[in-house]
C-alpha cells in the first residue's frame, strides 16, 4: 500500500531529501569500485551507484505521490 503525502510542506520536504541520493550513490559506488578493482572498476561502480540513486529517487516520487 501507498503512503500519499497530502501536506505541501511534508512533500516539499520529503521533495528535497532527494538532492543527495544521486551523488551519494554514484560516489559510493565509484568509492566501491575503486577499492575492489582499481580506476575502471571505479568508474563502472559510479555508473552503476548513478543508476541505482536514479531508481531510488523513481521509487521515493512514487512513493510521496502515492502510487503504485
Amino acid at each position: 500500500m501507498a503512503n500519499k503525502v497530502d501536506n505541501p510542506w511534508t512533500k516539499a520536504g520529503a521533495y528535497m531529501g532527494l538532492i543527495f541520493v544521486i551523488p551519494v550513490a554514484g560516489y559510493a559506488g565509484y568509492a566501491l569500485g575503486g577499492y575492489l578493482g582499481g580506476k575502471n572498476w571505479g568508474d563502472i561502480g559510479a555508473i552503476v551507484g548513478v543508476a541505482v540513486g536514479f531508481f531510488e529517487t523513481y521509487r521515493q516520487v512514487m512513493r510521496i505521490e502515492g502510487k503504485k
